[in-house]
């Protein structure tokens, strides 16, 4: 039995040992006789313990407490029959955790799909052994949504009711589907569709997103999701270019920190009339040693610090911004005004700490 507190009149169950611990050391024999303590809590570490052996857990799932067919809900120990039959649970939480198990089977998956519950939808949407196909299944039906708990009113689990993932009336449940699915291609084709344009973002950064999709993301009218299709490394060249003429500052600015990006693309927006866009191609890892030595004559300080803060600038463009430096201020003065001397030391400083000045003897 697990220790008591001598205090009479507050008893306090004290873990026994192994549990917290990185590694189980609970004998199973332990684990056995802790399972059929009196106390919730005690039973739930059992439960929770990976050294618990999968007979022992089987019979922890029919617990009467939800925490602990929770904690078997967790447990990587479990097995895919008392996780198929946990998906069945009353208790929306512990079909949450069935939904994000990683060794929960495709059928208990599809399932949990149409559930009523937003959290366990949600969980299945993360899970990212969910099949594809259950997100474009069951795209009929009537979502209930005094329903949401997952539980009818007689307190036992209320039959399925068809709320497909791509149709769900919850946009973060979308967005997280269309940030992981890497199914069938209509999923993404149906997710790009959506009216929410935080939805069509996420498909534009998920890398499974079939050309013809991406081309119509391309023509989106939402600069955001334009911004996630060019910053996508599978974007198609051709749409590359295309978006790195867009008319929004950010969508060229996406395309410029994509590291596909190619040398003549680089060039064309190392010479863009933002400085942010300039910016982020003097960041980029992917921008040549040539380029980078031409950005240094650049006169916006925000470019010259993010040149110098880019670990892949050669000397050769460290060595012309320092020659061009005695005369930043005076550039700066017609754009920067007051500003312009802080901004030159900030540059002067910046410059300094990445080549310090070697001290004379």
């Amino acid at each position: 039995m697990p220790r008591l507190s001598p205090h009479p009149l507050a008893p306090v169950i004290v873990s026994p040992p192994g549990y917290g611990d990185a590694k189980p050391t609970t004998a199973p024999g332990e684990l056995t006789r802790l399972a059929a303590d009196p106390d919730g809590g005690v039973r739930s570490r059992v439960a929770a313990d990976p050294a618990c052996p999968p007979p022992l857990l089987a019979r922890l799932a029919t617990d009467h407490t939800p925490l602990v067919r929770r904690r078997v809900a967790t447990n990587p120990s479990t097995s895919v029959a008392v996780l198929r039959a946990l998906a069945r649970d009353r208790d929306a939480t512990v079909r949450a955790q069935v939904g994000a198990h990683p060794a929960t089977p495709a059928d208990a998956l599809r399932r949990l799909a149409h559930d009523r519950a937003r959290e366990v939808r949600r969980r299945v949407a993360d899970n990212p052994r969910a099949p594809g196909e259950t997100l474009v299944r069951l795209d009929t039906g009537q979502y209930a949504p005094h329903l949401e708990s997952g539980v009818a009113g007689d307190g036992v689990a209320a039959p399925d009711t068809p709320a497909p993932i791509t149709s769900d009336p919850r946009r973060e449940i979308r967005m997280r589907a269309a940030r992981g699915a890497t199914g069938p291609p209509e999923v993404l084709v149906r997710l790009a569709g959506d009216p929410a344009r935080q939805v069509r973002a996420a498909v534009a950064t998920n890398r499974a997103v079939p050309p013809e999709v991406a081309a119509q993301l391309a023509a989106d009218a939402s600069a955001e999701v334009r911004e996630g299709l060019a910053l996508n490394p599978i974007t198609p060249p051709e749409l590359l270019e295309r978006l790195a003429r867009d008319w929004r500052t950010r969508v060229r600015r996406g395309a410029a920190a994509n590291d596909t990006i190619s040398p003549h693309l680089a060039a064309r927006l190392a010479r863009d009339w933002s400085h942010t866009v300039r910016a982020q191609v003097a960041a980029s890892p992917a921008t040549p040693a040539e380029l980078l030595v031409r950005l240094a004559r650049d006169r916006n300080p925000q470019v010259l610090l993010a040149l110098i803060r880019n670990a892949d600038t050669p000397d050769a463009a460290l060595d012309e911004m320092a020659r061009h430096l005695r005369g930043f201020r005076a550039h700066l003065l017609p754009l920067s005004g007051r500003g312009a001397s802080k901004a030159t030391g900030r540059v002067r400083q910046a410059l300094e700490q990445r080549r310090p000045r070697p001290t004379a003897r």
